[in-house]
């Protein structure tokens, strides 16, 4: 088991490399206003029995976050042993109610398009959640997307170390 544990690490480590090296931030990317948050996605999805299957490493932005949030995503996702790989996109979220703020969180409640092998899926009940100005947790509905992303959702961080820490990435 802790081989196993440590193969997923390394796997896990080498996809958000390997996608942070693809992408192409600018030092002008870097800069963010308050009402604007970008960062990585990282994870490991359940299958449809609940068994860890699938690595995640992305990257997201959401725009307008004090009014009506734009929140845009791109990750790749892959088996744990590395075949299958193939991204995802998420775009069009429409904010549904109000923001729900809790303490140090706050979360967004809507629907969005997601793009899948055959064609995008549209309004897939989608919760973003913001926890103070660190992490983030993203939920798709798994009925929506055959439990294409498993049960659990993808966290990430509100950071970008691309653009924190170029020189790891030249």
């Amino acid at each position: 088991m802790k081989i196993r544990s440590i193969l997923i690490a390394a796997l896990l480590s080498a996809t958000i490399w390997g996608f942070l090296n693809i992408v192409s931030l600018t030092a002008d990317a870097a800069v963010v206003s308050k009402n604007a948050i970008k960062g990585s996605l990282f994870g490991i999805q359940n299958d449809k029995t609940g068994k860890p299957t699938w690595l995640v490493g992305g990257v997201f932005r959401v725009d307008n976050v004090k009014n009506t949030p734009i929140f845009n995503t791109t990750f790749y996702m892959m088996k744990l042993d590395g075949p299958a790989t193939h991204t995802h996109t998420v775009s069009n979220f429409k904010l549904i109610g109000n923001p729900n703020v809790n303490g140090n969180s706050t979360t967004f409640n809507g629907t969005s398009t997601i793009t899948m092998m055959n064609s995008p899926v549209n309004n897939v009940p989608t919760s973003i959640k913001l926890f103070d100005d660190s992490a983030v947790r993203i939920w798709f509905d798994p009925s929506t997307t055959n439990n294409h992303f498993g049960n659990t959702p993808i966290y990430g961080t509100q950071h970008v170390i691309r653009v924190e820490k170029t020189q790891y990435c030249k």
